[in-house]
């Protein structure tokens, strides 16, 4: 028997089916191994079915895989707080006594007043140890690998990961960027009226090329969101072949896009949360970060003051008072640090040629030249004789006298930086 091998094109890849010429002379479909045949006298397999014809795979490859459980890719970045010290200000303050000779030997000893009093006056000084006193256990699912990537290299933080060697992702989990935000993958819907009105597969070349004449009408976000989704399609394809036919999960992960959703826990302390995030909020970071840092504040906010809502034991913990007896709580004061570095150090700190742009620099710059202070930074500045400032000068302005100090300063609006995927292009 003569060993002619079959060639097959896979998305311009050569591969070998492994039929011999016996094999194609045979008039009843053979099981082939190769879901990309097109060997006559032999059965294809479709996008819709990656196991080999005729074949059942008894187990995966390695005993420790298992199916990850599922993320849904439309829901976006979640942050669950999972603990966090109870009584966060109280121990900041019993840490800051320290540096006056105040021995605390119980929380119990501090008085709210001082739990509000110690709190502001950390943020004046250079002295932040007392923050690394506060603990956080977050579980964070949702966001893409790149994330992930880019999450580990905070050095101050502990991470349990799920591991994509033994973790199989089912119907591929991957976030959208947000450049495909607001896409329908309308070439959807043209593949499916193309199907119906010409009784064709979906996958066949004429289907190809109904699908890409109706695209040229599209815009060119559908165009591109299209080109997204076939690639995803087969990636998802390839990648739950080489599972289903013995290959580890850790070698078929080799294929996973870079934004394959994932999930993992984060452990921190105040500080180096509160640094983590003065340089993921700002502009120069991806945007997930802002999505993430969102949540993550939504969390110490909500989730952990909820937890204890009810709860006799902890009420008094979850709180402080101000002198007039008004509830105050610790989880909100927290929750209003985070900041770009810019607020927190009163000047951009991404000047090099190297760095992008910034949409609120300009603004940053003219308040850091007058001394101003960034909780003033979301009020607008004028100062121009006779007021109000000149028609046409913008709200995101700057407008300078002869001197070159600022005389009108544009208020900085959160949304900007923190909502806008541009922000620094």
């Amino acid at each position: 028997m003569s060993d002619v091998r079959c060639q097959t094109k896979v998305w311009s890849v050569k591969k070998v089916c492994g039929h011999t010429e016996d094999e194609h002379s045979k008039s009843t479909p053979f099981p082939c191994d190769n879901p990309f045949c097109e060997c006559e006298g032999f059965d294809p397999l479709t996008a819709d079915d990656w196991s080999p014809v005729g074949k059942t795979v008894a187990k995966w490859a390695d005993p420790a895989m298992f199916e990850a459980e599922p993320i849904n890719a439309e829901e976006g970045p979640r942050v669950y707080l999972l603990s966090m010290t109870p009584d966060p200000l109280g121990a900041i303050a019993a840490a800051t006594k320290m540096y006056k000779g105040e021995v605390v030997r119980s929380l119990s000893d501090v008085t709210d007043a001082e739990r509000l009093e110690y709190f502001e006056q950390v943020q004046k000084t250079k002295l932040q140890a007392p923050f690394e006193f506060v603990k956080f256990h977050f579980m964070i699912e949702g966001v893409t690998r790149a994330f992930t990537h880019q999450m580990v290299r905070q050095r101050t933080a502990v991470y349990a990961q799920e591991s994509l060697r033994f973790a199989v992702k089912e119907d591929i989990p991957v976030g959208l960027p947000p450049s495909l935000t607001g896409t329908t993958s309308v070439w959807r819907e043209h593949e499916d009226e193309a199907c119906r009105n010409q009784s064709l597969e979906p996958g066949s070349d004429e289907v190809e090329v109904e699908v890409a004449s109706r695209m040229v009408r599209e815009s060119d976000a559908e165009r591109a969101r299209w080109a997204w989704d076939q690639a995803l399609d087969k990636i998802d394809a390839s990648y739950s072949y080489l599972v289903a036919n013995g290959i580890p999960a850790e070698d078929a992960r080799g294929l996973l896009p870079t934004n394959t959703l994932t999930r993992l826990h984060y452990s921190t302390d105040l500080r180096a949360l509160l640094d983590h995030a003065g340089n993921r909020l700002c502009t120069q970071a991806q945007f997930e970060w802002r999505l993430v840092f969102t949540r993550i504040v939504e969390a110490i906010r909500d989730a952990n003051i909820k937890r204890f809502e009810g709860q006799s034991e902890f009420n008094e913990a979850s709180r402080a008072y101000v002198a007039n007896g008004t509830q105050v709580y610790m989880a909100d004061k927290i929750a209003e640090m985070f900041r770009p570095v810019c607020y927190q150090t009163g000047s951009c700190a991404f000047k090099a040629n190297f760095d992008r742009a910034c949409s609120i620099r300009s603004r940053v710059d003219a308040n850091e030249a007058i001394g101003r202070p960034s909780s003033e930074w979301g009020q607008e500045l004028d100062q121009v004789q006779g007021n109000p400032l000149v028609a046409g000068v913008g709200p995101e302005s700057v407008v300078r006298d002869e001197t070159n100090r600022p005389v009108f300063i544009g208020a900085i609006r959160p949304v900007e930086w923190l909502a806008n995927p541009g922000a620094a292009r």
